[in-house]
């Protein structure tokens, strides 16, 4: 490990292999420092905020029922960096701050690290800074348990309309499900869990 290293780097990827080459190819710069490396992402410790940059394989994630990805990192404020083996669905990358591809040579990881570095400092992402601010209301309602009825009924609008805010919602989002909705919600402190006392 570089004792002198400006960035700390955890990598999150289940193949010894990769996560064994792709470490040493970060190591060899002595800007970065890969300070963890871990198999599964359940092992992340979410208090650490001194790392700068997490690599995380997207396979890992799971993209059905998830949180966004930054809340299922406890809200980290590091860098976040797919590490890609395959082609994955732009709303799944397009919440990383850049993407190394598994053919990348060591000149481009590093190029692309730095990257995530910036685009990261100048534009924090959040899925919840794309929802509209009637999209959060919808939300806070779902969540809470009503149906579209009473959303419609609530803010005055159509059933139709409440539909499409919740379709335009799970795109943005990418969770399917009421539960999913619901969790994601209540970890971006949109509903409060005495809401469902």
């Amino acid at each position: 490990m570089n004792k002198e290293a400006k960035y700390k780097v955890v990598l999150i990827e289940p193949s010894e292999i990769v996560a064994t080459g792709i470490a040493e190819i970060v190591n060899r710069n002595p800007e970065f420092s890969v300070v963890q490396t871990l198999s599964n992402p359940t092992y992340y410790n979410a208090n650490n905020n001194d790392i700068d940059i997490i690599i995380v394989n997207p396979t890992v994630i799971d993209y059905n029922e998830r949180l966004d990805i930054r809340s299922y990192f406890g809200g980290t404020n590091s860098a976040l960096v797919a590490l890609a083996h395959s082609n994955y669905e732009e709303n799944v990358l397009r919440q990383y701050d850049d993407c190394i591809g598994i053919y990348d040579n060591t000149a481009r990881i590093i190029q692309k690290l730095k990257s995530a570095m910036e685009e990261n400092s100048q534009n924090p992402k959040s899925d919840l800074n794309e929802l509209s601010t009637r999209e959060r209301d919808i939300l806070k309602a779902v969540a809470k348990g009503k149906t579209n009825k009473e959303i419609a009924d609530e803010f005055n609008i159509s059933i139709y309309t409440v539909i499409s805010h919740r379709r335009n919602i799970s795109q943005k989002l990418g969770i399917n499900s009421i539960p999913g909705l619901t969790v994601y919600a209540i970890m971006n402190k949109l509903v409060d869990m005495s809401d469902f006392s």
